[in-house]
């Protein structure tokens, strides 16, 4: 067999009783403000400027900055947030290190090549002060994201993170079109061990801010929503909403449904018709095993004013029914560890050292992830985007492709996908304590026509 050898790698305060017979306010007995402080109003996300000069590009440099404590890194960020651009576009963006440590951006879910996918192992990570251009064509509209796989728990809980928004042809006509980057920042802070995170006991913040209130136009308005965080999983409230798709784009006729799970790494598409005050909620979900008890949580508020003569869009799309599952397997993912001993493992393998799976360029692969571990794992797959086939023998509501997906405790999750990049292509749990843990592994694509 193959061997991969090592790699880079307020309580209020109740104030005495006032005597009857004394002014209220004295300078000895000033009454207590215990008024919660006003909510922070919602940040709208930074979009990148084009800079092209000719049509059918998206030319932008990424300065991945930090803000140091001494030597300790405080905050990564890059020098914006969101790089709109359209489908046929060729996307190249200089990659500007100005951290103190290396770096590397992965296109998650966005298709590009296995020469740009920003893993260590196919190029050195761009060292400190240098530049890396990256450049592939947008082949497929949707919301995805971008974030390093160099240091990557570490890197992306400090904030080193983006947007990546593919639009197509036919876009919905909306009033509003927002983008929201929830993160749970410093989780490694929170919970030294990165488990025990029970919903709530993560500090959700929308945009940078917590509970935030934004207004906006009233009319259509459509949410895309990252979940950025490193362990955190959403239980979104969607009641009233239209899903318009998850991880990989429009695919299918949008539906309704009362809730949305968006562990680490997912992506989702809400439609909204905005009239006067919502809020955006999560019920409590747990890593160690799905809803937990407890009250739902408000992730802010948004408020439509004035008045909208944008209808509500319909759509004319048969939904396209999924695949049935063949039975066959091509490749089995067990997923196995304890937690306590921070190792995590797929297949008794510990990443690096693993073993490769090879399928050839054009296959039809079915594979199988196992979770016989006791938590969730987000399992993503660098390079293809997959339809689920089934979880636990369940076929799906509908199709839609997806490049992570939740694989809960003790389940089995079932994907296909083509095989149209060559390469080596990363998989491995989006929890990025337990990828860096060990919870990776790597999928070769080989090109029989190539020696």
């Amino acid at each position: 067999m193959i061997r991969l050898s090592p790699l880079l790698i307020l309580a209020a305060c109740g104030g005495a009783t006032v005597p009857q017979d004394l002014p209220v306010e004295t300078a000895d007995t000033a009454v207590e403000d215990t008024s919660p402080p006003p909510r922070p109003s919602l940040e709208l996300a930074r979009e990148i400027p084009n800079e092209a000069t000719e049509p059918g590009r998206f030319e932008t440099t990424l300065v991945a900055e930090g803000t140091y404590d001494g030597d300790t890194p405080v905050r990564y960020q890059y020098s914006g947030d969101v790089i709109r651009a359209q489908v046929g576009n060729q996307l190249a963006a200089v990659l500007d290190n100005q951290l103190q440590s290396p770096t590397t951006i992965h296109w998650h879910g966005a298709g590009a090549p296995y020469e740009m996918d920003g893993v260590p192992w196919q190029r050195q990570p761009t060292a400190p002060g240098e530049q890396f251009t990256y450049t592939f064509p947008l082949e497929q509209s949707g919301t995805f994201w971008f974030h390093p796989h160099f240091d990557t728990a570490r890197q992306v809980d400090l904030g080193l993170y983006g947007v990546l928004i593919v639009e197509g042809p036919d876009e919905p006509e909306v009033v509003n079109d927002l983008v929201l980057i929830l993160d749970a920042p410093h989780e490694s802070a929170v919970d030294p061990h990165h488990h025990g995170l029970e919903g709530q006991a993560l500090v959700w913040m929308v945009n940078g801010s917590i509970d935030p209130i934004g207004t906006l136009d009233a009319g259509p308005t459509r949410l895309r929503i990252l979940n950025a965080s490193n362990t955190g999983y959403l239980d979104l409230d969607t009641t009233d909403m239209t899903v318009l798709a998850l991880d990989q784009g429009i695919r299918t006729a949008p539906w309704s449904t009362d809730s949305v799970v968006l562990g680490p790494g997912d992506r989702a598409e809400l439609l909204v018709d905005l009239q006067g005050s919502m809020d955006l909620t999560s019920r409590p979900f747990s890593l160690h095993g799905g809803s937990a008890w407890g009250d739902p949580q408000r992730l802010l508020t948004l408020t439509g004013s004035g008045p909208s003569e944008t209808p509500m869009p319909t759509f004319d799309v048969d939904p396209a029914s999924p695949t049935p599952d063949p039975g066959t397997t091509d490749i089995t993912y067990t997923f196995q560890g304890d937690g306590g001993s921070g190792q995590w493992r797929i297949n008794h393998e510990t990443f690096p050292d693993v073993t490769i799976e090879e399928v050839a360029l054009g296959d039809d692969v079915i594979v199988e992830i196992r979770n016989l571990s006791p938590t969730n794992h987000p399992f993503h797959g660098h390079g293809h985007a997959f339809e689920v086939l089934g979880v636990n023998g369940v076929p799906p509501a509908r199709y839609t492709l997806e490049d992570t997906v939740d694989v809960p405790i003790h389940g089995v999750v079932r994907v296909r996908f083509e095989a149209t990049k060559a390469g080596d292509w990363m998989q491995h749990c989006h929890i990025l304590p337990h990828a860096e843990g060990g919870m990776m592994t790597v999928l070769r694509v080989v090109d029989p026509e190539v020696p």
